[in-house]
């Protein structure tokens, strides 16, 4: 990032709010404390303008001093490249992926490319490898693309409703959406395997299943009661996210705490 961006980022910089952030992401770069929207309003301006100069890598990496510029720069390839060429989007997702070593930036990025849901099936591909990955955050990267890109999208690329209340009866009746959305059979045969690459792909695969659940329940409830093949932890904490959820009624929280594994 040039100087005068760095420079702007250290002048919205509030302290107190890089300590609780620090204490969030303790394995990011040093934090300068900048809020979120204020890297927003900053990204969207940048996309506006000539973005590419901005996201310049030399010799293999950033120059980024700190936790902001790295958001910065997937914010600004998000928004960059949200109606432009898929072949150069996707390029730029997969330069700046490595570089992506918390889960902050990570959602960020994915919630940010909006690229990969207009070109769903281009993306698709591109997305294989890190979903396949033994790395932490190649896997949460794929996973949370998935939530925010491709769960919650018809084949149209429209936003299917929200249950605000799943009930018993939604567990047993396949609902409209679920043959809305082409993407969600190979969704669940993702998410239902073992994760061993680490707490932050656990959790982006319980946090998915959960989301899941709350559109798709009765597809859901199947995999999570019949042969599924996630590992203990992701499996229990997929059950935990969907009893903290709203939406669940309590006959429908009471049958997802009466689920056991076999050990």
């Amino acid at each position: 990032m040039r100087k005068e961006i760095r420079e702007r980022l250290q002048a919205q910089a509030e302290p107190g709010y890089r300590d609780f952030s620090q204490a969030l992401i303790p394995e990011s770069k040093p934090l300068l404390g900048v809020r979120l929207p204020a890297l927003r309003k900053i990204a969207k301006e940048i996309g506006k303008g000539d973005w590419r100069a901005e996201i310049t890598v030399y010799d293999g990496e950033y120059e980024d001093l700190y936790f902001e510029e790295t958001m910065l720069r997937g914010m600004v390839i998000g928004y960059g490249t949200e109606r432009g060429n898929v072949k150069e989007g996707l390029a730029l997702a997969a330069q700046f992926i490595p570089h992506i070593d918390n889960w902050s930036v990570c959602d960020s990025f994915c919630n940010t490319f909006g690229l990969a849901g207009r070109h769903r099936a281009e993306t698709w591909e591109f997305l294989q490898p890190y979903l396949h990955s033994d790395r932490e955050f190649e896997m949460r990267v794929g996973l949370i693309t998935l939530l925010c890109q491709y769960l919650k999208l018809d084949a149209a690329g429209k936003k299917l409703p929200r249950r605000r209340v799943v009930t018993t009866t939604d567990l047993e009746e396949a609902c409209a959406a679920e043959a809305a959305n082409p993407y969600l059979e190979r969704i669940l045969k993702l998410l239902n395997r073992p994760y061993t690459q680490g707490y932050y792909a656990q959790m982006a695969a319980a946090w998915t299943a959960a989301e899941a659940f709350v559109m798709f329940p009765h597809a859901v409830m199947r995999m999570l009661e019949t042969d599924c093949r996630m590992d203990s932890w992701t499996y229990r904490k997929t059950l935990q996210k969907i009893c903290e959820s709203r939406n669940p009624e309590e006959a429908v929280k009471a049958r997802i705490h009466s689920l056991k594994r076999n050990q």
